[in-house]
């Protein structure tokens, strides 16, 4: 009875963490969107290189000396590093500031909708690079996010941020499949603070200057959502998502995707008074179904989706 409870306790705490990953993405759209908006409209006019600088600095320094005081962080060879420094520039560095580019030209569920498409990539660059096996199941689960995302992002009028929070998607499931072996090694703590410190280094000399032009010009506002946008989406995020997967399987985590988009548009709706369209409306059935026969779908080895999530 006691192994159980211990059970259940456990089983709802994931769900929790699943949940909090999910509410912490979705509000980065919207707290972002306001952030980097015009003053004049009632944002706080910050540029996406200088909010991407902030959180890969401020995230940088948290981890690593999260790692060093709880004995988490593990040794690393000279090789090891130039691995991660390499998938810092797609997960982090590339990933990132696409996304915060792609976020200030589009809406919120716009890119939260886009995100959602990550496991699919993945899933298609883990066959392409023969990680995986080709699947039917794959190729339909493929043509039918692709539908959504054009649907999405536009035919005869593109939305040109659509466009880049789409490039974010592929950039980050191409991380994911080359930073799997690596997390598995090293573990994703130790993966996270070192991708997160050179995501910095490499992106500090376009970051950095920005960010030191903009410090001065930021308001009490713009400081609280700079520090959102650092503490929320990223430190609980990533802290919740790595415990998480540890103790769930790549189905659930996909499942738990699906209420990223519905979060967002809910908080766009309350926030900003943007409502759903019927396109917006299509190309979501369109991208959930498709994640979701790739989400069950029999991967072999075990697929790659089960990693961190940006």
């Amino acid at each position: 009875m006691k192994e159980a409870a211990v059970h259940r306790i456990r089983d709802v705490r994931v769900h929790v963490a699943l949940l909090i990953v999910q509410v912490a993405f979705a509000s980065q759209t919207v707290e972002g969107k306001i952030a980097m908006g015009p003053r004049a409209t009632g944002g706080e006019g910050i540029s996406p290189f200088a909010m991407a600088m902030a959180r890969m600095l401020g995230a940088a320094v948290f981890f690593q000396l999260l790692t060093r005081a709880t004995g988490r962080l593990r040794e690393t060879t000279a090789r090891d590093h130039a691995i991660l420094a390499g998938l810092s520039v797609i997960g982090i560095a590339l990933n990132q500031t696409l996304f915060l580019i792609g976020l200030r030209l589009t809406t919120p569920m716009t890119a939260a909708l886009l995100s959602v498409t990550i496991p699919v990539f993945t899933a298609v660059f883990a066959v392409a690079l023969r990680q995986e096996r080709a699947s039917v199941r794959l190729g339909v689960g493929l043509a039918s996010s692709i539908a959504g995302a054009v649907w999405l992002t536009g035919v005869g009028r593109v939305d040109l941020g659509a466009l880049v929070v789409l490039a974010n998607s592929l950039s980050y499931a191409l991380y994911i499949v080359f930073a799997r072996d690596t997390i598995r090694r090293l573990g994703a703590l130790t993966v996270i603070a070192w991708v997160f410190t050179w995501g910095a280094i490499v992106f500090a000399p376009i970051g950095l200057p920005t960010l030191v032009a903009a410090v001065p010009t930021w308001t009490p506002r713009g400081w609280a959502f700079v520090a959102y946008i650092l503490v929320v989406p990223t430190i609980v995020a990533y802290l919740c998502n790595a415990w998480a997967l540890g103790r769930s399987n790549a189905t659930l985590v996909s499942i738990y995707i699906y209420v990223q988009p519905v979060l967002a548009g809910l908080l766009a709706w309350l926030q900003l008074g943007q409502t759903v369209s019927v396109r917006m409306l299509g190309s979501a059935v369109l991208i959930a179904t498709g994640v979701t026969i790739v989400a069950t779908r029999a991967a072999s080895p075990p697929g790659p989706e089960k990693a961190i999530l940006p």
